[in-house]
């Protein structure tokens, strides 16, 4: 009886291949084409046309004899496994122009069982048989498939297949366990989903879970963080859903009369530093500027908003770069020394700063222009800066046109 040969390989969120327990590599590492090789060769257990394999490993290089640099690969590969530990045979059997694993060879890949519970679980027919299917899905997902070889168009291809399987399961999921009221399944699952893919909007599912399981703190930090990750890193609002949810967790603040005690608490403990201005994201800038342009029209004060804008030094902004790195962390902190505690700042872009200065002249503004410039690390880093700054307008507190004006003040519109 001839011996079976199992190798195990783990394709989704990481790659690791091992026989017997132990992990080894193929040459250098896990992203050369005899590794890709490899790789294709223990996913499609069935095989692949010699065409579709030169195409998958070739097609955007210049290649002048893809067949003979299969063949190439495919002798390495022979000669490389048991090189790593592996008993000696001929691993790749090909026949009639199809390349596959050798029968002897017994492969379980990760990628291909998640598959295949997946389409399982999507199928049932009876609700306890899908409810565990879709949790052994859930579960078994790590990750993008191949995620080092995502430049590759067959791996972007599976990629793509397993990750709308995936996103399936976990909608599926929530929708079966809400009707359930099962919120710890919901709030795990969309959790491990909200970090794998956190432009996907599964936070709507995690807070919904959170808000009924009573955990309002942590469904409004979610809030906040989602808030500040979709403005930052894609400029776009929270989605409308979440901002329900959020009325929905006010509500259940409200009905909690111990809450005003852990909220006094949580303020009178916070760590925050009072010296100098208040640092907040922009959205919650955006926030705090329209209630602070209600408090001081009643007040009568003055308020003035100031753009700083990190150039190139011949007045044009500086474009991404370390040297704007190392700018910006300067203007933050010079910012915050050089105005009041009851200021208020924010970053708006990856080179420009808004402040809000409250109590205030024009001509006090170029004072603090100037301490801004005095506490830069170095005299000649004032050039590199420039200043614009435009009254605050208090007749438009209240309505509508409160974030347009702001956007417009800022754009210089």
């Amino acid at each position: 009886m001839e011996q079976i040969i199992k190798i195990k390989a783990q394709m989704l969120g990481n790659v690791e291949i091992s026989y017997e327990g132990k992990p080894f590599t193929i040459e250098r590492n896990n992203t050369t084409k005899v590794n890709q090789l490899f790789q294709m060769l223990l996913y499609y257990p069935n095989g692949l046309a010699r065409e579709q394999i030169m195409y998958n490993l070739f097609h955007n290089e210049e290649i002048a004899d893809p067949s003979n640099s299969l063949r190439a690969l495919v002798f390495r590969l022979r000669k490389a496994l048991p090189k790593v530990g592996l008993p000696e045979e001929d691993y790749v059997h090909v026949k009639r122009g199809i390349y596959k694993i050798n029968s002897n060879i017994e492969v379980e890949c990760d990628a291909i069982i998640f598959e295949d519970v997946a389409k399982k679980a999507l199928a049932a027919d009876t609700l306890p048989e899908q409810l565990a299917a879709l949790k052994e899905a859930c579960d078994m997902y790590k990750g993008d498939f191949l995620p080092g070889l995502s430049g590759s168009d067959w791996v972007i291809t599976v990629q793509v297949k397993l990750k709308r399987l995936y996103t399936r399961c976990v909608k599926q999921l929530c929708e079966i366990c809400l009707v359930e009221k099962d919120y710890r399944t919901i709030n795990q699952v969309a959790h491990k989903a909200n970090t794998l893919y956190p432009y996907d909007g599964w936070q709507t599912y995690e807070m919904q879970a959170l808000i009924e399981l009573g955990k309002s703190k942590d469904a409004l930090k979610l809030y906040e963080e989602t808030e500040n990750l979709m403005f930052e890193e894609l400029g776009v609002s929270i989605p409308p859903e979440m901002t329900k949810q959020l009325e929905e967790l006010g509500a259940q603040v409200k009905n909690n009369t111990d809450m005003i005690s852990e909220v006094k608490k949580n303020l009178d403990t916070s760590k925050e530093d009072i010296e100098g201005a208040f640092y907040c994201s922009y959205p919650n800038f955006v926030e705090c500027y329209r209630y602070i342009k209600r408090v001081i029209m009643r007040s009568g004060q003055a308020a003035w908003l100031m753009l700083c804008t990190i150039t190139d030094g011949k007045g044009f902004a500086l474009e991404n770069s370390d040297r704007l790195n190392t700018l910006a962390d300067e203007l933050n902190e010079a910012i915050r020394v050089s105005t009041r505690g009851g200021d208020m700042y924010a970053r708006y872009s990856n080179n420009q700063f808004v402040v809000l200065l409250l109590d205030i002249t024009q001509e006090d503004c170029v004072l603090v222009q100037a301490r801004i410039n005095d506490n830069l690390s170095k005299e000649s880093r004032k050039r590199y800066i420039k200043y614009n700054v435009a009254p605050v307008n208090l007749a438009s507190a209240g309505t509508s046109e409160d974030t347009a004006e702001l956007n417009n003040i800022i754009q210089g519109e």
